[in-house]
């Protein structure tokens, strides 16, 4: 595997290091397990699963009320 040579700060990098779950784990391990794929909306719309209509107004109106709080 090849490999590529980044600077970062000091923030960034204490950032990244927190996510190790481990010093066995490269921050390699921690970028690939962290960071989602890019994808577009079509695609990660194909990944839902369908919802029931009582479930989409207490969705909305559990954000609405976070929205006012």
């Amino acid at each position: 595997m090849s490999s590529k040579s980044i600077n970062i700060s000091e923030e960034a990098y204490e950032r990244l290091n927190s996510w190790k779950k481990s010093n066995d784990e490269s921050f390699t391990d921690v970028i690939i397990r962290v960071l989602p794929q890019k994808r577009n909306l079509s695609e990660i719309l194909e990944c839902l699963e369908p919802i029931d209509e009582e479930t989409a107004e207490e969705m909305k109106k559990a954000i609405d009320d976070e929205d006012s709080a």
